[in-house]
């Protein structure tokens, strides 16, 4: 008798979670690697409650699965820039592979992003991708994920050398 109780409370409890959310880009910088890709993205306020990424990402060199990607995520609970390393983070692959996967995963992060690789493409071409009011699919976060500052630094190995660095920083509150 309790069981069905049981299954609607889990029910409205991950749907109250799911909508609790709200994550908007906060900041976006590429502090190396630019003769490699530019990402030429800018954050800008898309009204009262959403911030959006607009701008290009231009891949200047032909890429192949040779470029080891990698992933380091960092909290700030308080939003003040204090940052504790986070145990989240994508596992170190190559490139093409890191493509297919978010492409197969997380079809929403590249749903308004025109010219993207396409699923299987490898060695990825000279090409300029176009972003254009993008905003954050709080769709691909986990259930479980804390408020504060989030900030995931994106980089890309090749020989062991670092060719490659991009910071998104990510700011997720409770809409309660």
């Amino acid at each position: 008798m309790f069981a069905w109780q049981y299954r609607i409370l889990l029910l409205v409890t991950s749907i109250m979670v799911t909508v609790a959310i709200q994550a908007n880009f906060e900041r976006l910088e590429q502090p190396s690697g630019k003769e490699y890709v530019d990402y030429d993205l800018r954050v800008r306020k898309f009204n009262r409650t959403a911030v959006t990424l607009n701008g290009t990402i231009s891949i200047n060199q032909i890429m192949d699965n040779t470029m080891i990607f990698d992933s380091d995520v960092f909290l700030s609970r308080l939003g003040n820039q204090q940052f504790l390393h986070s145990p989240l983070h994508l596992p170190s692959t190559g490139l093409c592979e890191l493509v297919n996967h978010v492409r197969k995963e997380y079809p929403l992060i590249l749903e308004d992003i025109e010219n993207f690789p396409q699923s299987g493409e490898c060695p990825i071409s000279v090409r300029t991708m176009y972003v254009k009011d993008k905003m954050f699919p709080t769709e691909i976060l986990p259930t479980p994920i804390s408020a504060g500052l989030w900030k995931m630094i994106f980089s890309s190995k090749l020989n062991e050398k670092v060719i490659f660095e991009l910071i998104a920083i990510i700011r997720i509150s409770d809409s309660f």
